[in-house]
């Protein structure tokens, strides 16, 4: 596999690239003084813009903040395969002694998470001050 590459399976055992799609997704980093990280993705996370986030919420981790939310307020998609960058940004976060969280998000994201139960298992909270609140941040 090519990094920032994806392939989907086609009939006959063929691939075809999916080219990540940059211009659907940006992540914003804010930084405070307390050791907090916050990642706001902004636009869709699909299979096409999900390596952008995947890397975004890597280094994050990799910068050792004491915690880091990521604040899902300017999404306006997140399917399943941003679902799974969130779960591994957990994953990733806790093994490495960082707290997470998950914060705010537009009415469908919300939906998403309360549909497939996983805002408990993100700590996902209403808003970032709730989730730097629960987080003791």
């Amino acid at each position: 596999m090519t990094y920032g590459y994806e392939h989907i399976e086609r009939g006959g055992g063929e691939s075809m690239p999916i080219v990540p799609r940059r211009d659907l997704l940006r992540v914003d980093v804010r930084e405070s003084e307390s050791g907090v990280l916050v990642l706001a993705p902004i636009g869709e996370v699909d299979v096409s813009t999900a390596d952008l986030l995947r890397d975004a919420t890597r280094a994050a981790v990799e910068a050792a903040p004491r915690c880091l939310v990521i604040d899902l307020a300017g999404l306006t998609f997140c399917g399943s395969t941003g679902l799974v960058v969130l779960m591994d940004a957990r994953r990733d976060a806790e093994a490495a002694g960082v707290q997470f969280g998950t914060a705010s998000g537009p009415p469908i994201v919300r939906r998403v998470l309360e549909i497939t139960q996983l805002g408990p298992v993100l700590h996902h909270c209403e808003t970032v001050d709730a989730a730097l609140q629960e987080l003791n941040a």
